[in-house]
């Protein structure tokens, strides 16, 4: 796996698999018993109408990109944390594979954005 296999596959799992399944969960009755914030989640969300789900879905992508960007600049050392000692160096199976995370990322998403727009000009 290198840079850009890694970037889309946490891409993949993050802002498709995982948020999809917080929506399908979503979508279901509240669980006697259960999480107490998923159930109050999913009483807030089965009030809301079909607009206000839409920019909810909207807004969750854009904070999971965001972070996953956050996260990408973190590994890459474009940013560090302000305790932080020396640098961080993601490998895999001994090959570096950090250093253009968030880059990557960016151009993923852009063209994920660009492919998006033209399926609806279509």
């Amino acid at each position: 796996m290198n840079d850009s296999e890694f970037v889309n596959s946490l891409k993949r799992e993050i802002l498709n698999d995982l948020y999809n399944r917080y929506f399908n969960t979503l979508n279901t009755f509240p669980v006697s018993g259960g999480d107490e914030r998923w159930n109050d989640s999913k009483e807030l969300y089965s009030h809301l109408n079909e607009k206000q789900r839409q920019e909810l879905k909207s807004f969750v992508r854009l904070i999971m990109t965001d972070t996953l960007s956050n996260v990408s600049a973190k590994l890459d050392n474009v940013s560090s944390f302000a305790n932080q000692e020396g640098f961080f160096e993601l490998t895999l199976n001994g090959k570096i594979i950090s250093g253009d995370l968030q880059e990557i990322f960016l151009m993923q998403i852009e063209e994920d954005n660009e492919a998006h727009n033209n399926h609806l000009n279509c």
